[in-house]
């Protein structure tokens, strides 16, 4: 048994690492958020963009996706992974994500081939654990496991577009196609979860059955239209299919209700309340963001490619939906690795309104000043830059919103340890 891990230690890791990234990647996000919308910044922030995008993908989501997968789905069967080859695929991921961040600033020209190498060996490396753990059939609620297989193949070909092009594209599809692979495992473990969670119900089987179909429509409409086809048809094709699997999928796993909890709501109180309306809470709104989102996807390729839906189509998903989710499920999941209880009667919706209050600021922002200025009055220019300052503030709100969270989780731990 000395080459096994328990569920916790191996995700410990992943996800210590990941959420460092994730304030660093949110504070570069914020000072680039303020030039977007005009202030001025010294040029050597200016382009910093790129770190953003290497640090909230490459490494956050990336690390973070990993270290849940590897103690949730041998959790699901009751079997234990490798030690070495779980730490060997960290180590690996950690390596190239460094390398990355060296070639950006340096531009050194002979880092790609080592950069694909050791993120390809550690993300085959990750595959092949969870398709040898996918394997053994569970007892319940077998079609997760698809969402999570779409996931893992959606992983190997985002890094394998990326890698090949030594770099970023832009475009809102494959933005968002990389998206799908959090949101692919948010989907597979909600499935397996969710349900019970919200009153001890099964969910829909048909339903997230025809949303698996449409979503793996929307993998190959959005992989031809990356790879072969560049068209505005595949593009409207992908967003379409999008937004139907995610709403069929949502009414599939009871996110928006439709289930009798009367009873549940009035024989529990106290904790099991709170833990009950948090989870409600931050469901709901996390969906209705996801809906919001791929709604303006699909008016940046309907009505015309304007940045105010660019930019909130890919923020909306990612902060809204992926970022509320990913905390959400971070509190249920935190007392088996830290060996401590969470209290949800401690935490209040303070960082919810916040993240709201910002993605609306982020919003409005994108309306009035996404656009060149139609006038060059001091009048105008001096009104520009006050809202300029007042709506760059929106990305730090949301980082003011992530430490407010950890400050309310760490108040809301016993000190006594818990058994997983």
């Amino acid at each position: 048994m000395e080459n096994t891990i328990n569920y916790s230690s191996a995700s410990r890791p992943f996800i210590i690492a990941s959420i460092f990234l994730l304030f660093i990647g949110s504070f570069i996000g914020s000072i680039w958020m303020m030039s977007i919308f005009g202030t001025n910044l010294p040029s050597w922030l200016r382009g910093t963009l790129q770190l953003h995008k290497m640090l909230q993908l490459d490494g956050f989501l990336t690390l973070l996706i990993m270290g849940i997968c590897y103690m949730i789905i041998p959790r699901f069967r009751n079997v234990l992974v490798s030690v070495k080859l779980v730490y060997i695929s960290f180590i690996l991921i950690l390596l190239s994500l460094s390398l990355q961040i060296i070639q950006s600033v340096g531009n050194d020209k002979n880092l790609p081939t080592w950069i694909m190498i050791s993120r390809l060996v550690g993300i085959l490396i990750f595959l092949i654990i969870l398709f040898w753990t996918l394997r053994i059939r569970p007892k319940l609620l077998r079609l997760s496991d698809y969402f999570i297989a779409l996931c893992l193949i959606t992983l190997i070909t985002v890094n394998l577009i990326d890698l090949s092009q030594y770099g970023y594209s832009n475009s809102l599809t494959q933005i968002l196609f990389w998206l799908l692979f959090p949101l692919l495992m948010i989907f597979g473990i909600e499935y397996k979860t969710l349900p019970s969670f919200l009153g001890y119900i099964r969910p829909r089987k048909t339903l997230a059955l025809v949303s698996l179909i449409l979503i793996s429509i929307c993998i190959i409409s959005g992989l031809a239209s990356l790879i072969f086809l560049n068209t505005l048809l595949l593009s409207i094709i992908f967003s379409f299919t999008f937004f139907a699997s995610a709403l069929i999928f949502a009414i599939a796993i009871h996110a928006f209700g439709g289930f009798d909890n009367s009873e549940i709501l009035r024989f529990i109180t106290g904790e099991k309340k709170a833990r009950y309306n948090f989870i409600v809470v931050h469901i709901k709104i996390s969906f209705m963001f996801l809906l919001i989102g791929i709604t303006t996807a699909l008016l940046f390729f309907l009505v015309g490619q304007y940045y105010v839906f660019y930019d909130l189509a890919i923020h909306t998903i990612a902060i809204g939906f992926i970022g509320l989710t990913i905390a959400l499920y971070l509190l249920l999941m935190l007392p088996p690795i830290i060996g401590k209880i969470i209290h949800f009667t401690n935490f209040n919706k303070i960082p919810l309104l916040m993240i709201v209050i910002s993605l609306c600021m982020r919003a409005v922002g994108d309306l009035l000043l996404g656009q060149p200025l139609s006038s060059s009055s001091e009048y105008v220019l001096s009104s520009y830059r006050i809202l300029s300052y007042f709506f760059g503030l929106s990305g730090w709100l949301v980082l003011a919103a992530m430490f407010t969270f950890v400050i309310m989780k760490q108040r809301s731990m016993r000190n006594e340890s818990h058994i997983a």
